[in-house]
């Protein structure tokens, strides 16, 4: 269909049409638009101060002349228009002079008024600018981009560090996701390839088909399994999807019961978990499960990295109760203080879950991440005496929306 039937029926417009929208958009930017502004009311006030100005001296020369009623000698005659006294012509000269003073001023005041006016709006548009150039270079995929800081200290300068700090948390952004997809792959790649060469080997008739081989199967299964089902549980309480059931518990129970359930695990390993004095009736409102999750993730940890016994304790709080899980190895570097959250991080990489030492490395961004679906904190650090110390914050009265 032509344009013109298109155009008229509303569906779409004209070519020229928008082409000219955009070249005036181009003509009458934001720069131009102030300057435009500015220099308008620039006139506009000399203008009125002119007027005024020149209707008072008027008034003060010539608002007292008398009209043509028998004093045409003195003054002059309004009917014909004659200026007949001599003072009277010099109060005209005067007023000219006046006059034409007045005009030169104010165009001179224009003048000024309409560069001061450029100059003043290049100078508060210019970080505008930058950060319309900036923007368009950060979409068209450019890192690493940060933009000068106006040194006033105005709603620019925040703009402009607002937008610094974006560009940081974008690049940031981009570098863990790629190292997210890394990892995420090189985690597959282990249990995958150790799937194929069991399977090929079984085809080839190397490795007999029988209970020993489809035991070693199951297990990279298993692990494979962990993995996929950490990353949704990730993904679900960083989206606010995972869906809490909230109760009131008292701790000394609950936290009998995770240290009697772990105690087995612990045993073999050659530790031992030590509940120590709480104080009666401590109570708190999360949802057990999740939070059985969480201390068994720190309690794993504890197991797997440090050596002696762990220490599982809990203390009052403004507004809550902290839980603290300790251990009594060598507690933890200052690098691994400040990423022992991150996702698949690891204190010593040398561990890998083929050795059967490792986890998904998932363990602990879960459990900060179901903590802070809580409305808490889980924070980590080395105790004085040795060791470290994981403290997990949990409110009396989590958020409305962190339950069901």
């Amino acid at each position: 269909m032509h344009w013109r039937r298109r155009h008229w029926r509303g569906e779409t417009e004209p070519p020229w049409v928008w082409q000219r929208r955009e070249h005036w958009r181009g003509r009458w930017g934001l720069r131009r638009r102030l300057t435009f502004f500015f220099t308008f009311v620039a006139l506009t006030a000399v203008f009125l101060t002119t007027w005024f100005t020149l209707g008072a001296v008027y008034s003060a020369l010539f608002g007292d002349a008398p009209q043509a009623s028998g004093h045409e000698g003195r003054w002059w005659n309004w009917r014909q228009g004659a200026w007949s006294d001599p003072q009277f012509a010099q109060a005209r000269e005067l007023f000219g002079r006046i006059t034409g003073t007045a005009f030169w001023s104010g165009t001179l005041a224009f003048l000024l008024a309409s560069v001061a006016a450029a100059v003043v709006t290049r100078i508060l548009t210019r970080p505008l600018v930058a950060l319309t150039d900036g923007a368009k270079r950060l979409e068209a995929g450019e890192r690493g981009l940060r933009l000068r800081v106006p040194r006033a200290n105005d709603e620019l300068q925040a703009l402009t560090v607002a937008f610094n700090n974006l560009a940081t948390g974008l690049e940031r952004q981009e570098a863990w996701r790629r190292n997210l997809v890394a990892d995420i792959a090189h985690d597959l790649r282990t249990p995958l390839a150790v799937l194929r060469s069991e399977i090929e080997a079984m085809q080839d008739g190397v490795v007999p088909l029988g209970g020993e081989g489809l035991g070693r199967l199951h297990a990279q299964v298993m692990l494979l399994s962990k993995l996929v089902d950490d990353l949704r549980t990730l993904s679900l309480a960083e989206s606010g999807g995972l869906g809490l059931r909230l109760e009131t518990l008292e701790l000394e129970p609950f936290l009998r019961g995770v240290a009697e359930a772990f105690a087995p695990r612990a045993a073999q390993a050659g530790m031992e978990v030590r509940l120590q004095l709480l104080p009666s009736r401590l109570s708190a409102r999360f949802d057990p499960a999740q939070i059985t999750r969480v201390l068994g993730n720190l309690l794993e940890n504890a197991m797997r990295y440090a050596a002696g016994p762990i220490e599982l304790s809990a203390i009052p709080h403004e507004g809550g109760v902290k839980v603290q899980v300790r251990d009594h190895g060598p507690g933890l570097s200052p690098e691994a203080l400040e990423r022992v959250f991150e996702r698949f991080y690891r204190a010593d990489p040398s561990r890998t879950r083929a050795e059967g030492s490792g986890g998904s490395g998932l363990g602990l961004t879960i459990a900060r991440a179901i903590v802070e679906a809580h409305g808490g904190r889980l924070e980590a650090s080395n105790h004085p005496e040795g060791g470290a110390v994981f403290t997990l914050t949990l409110r009396s009265d989590p958020p409305a929306g962190a339950g069901r």
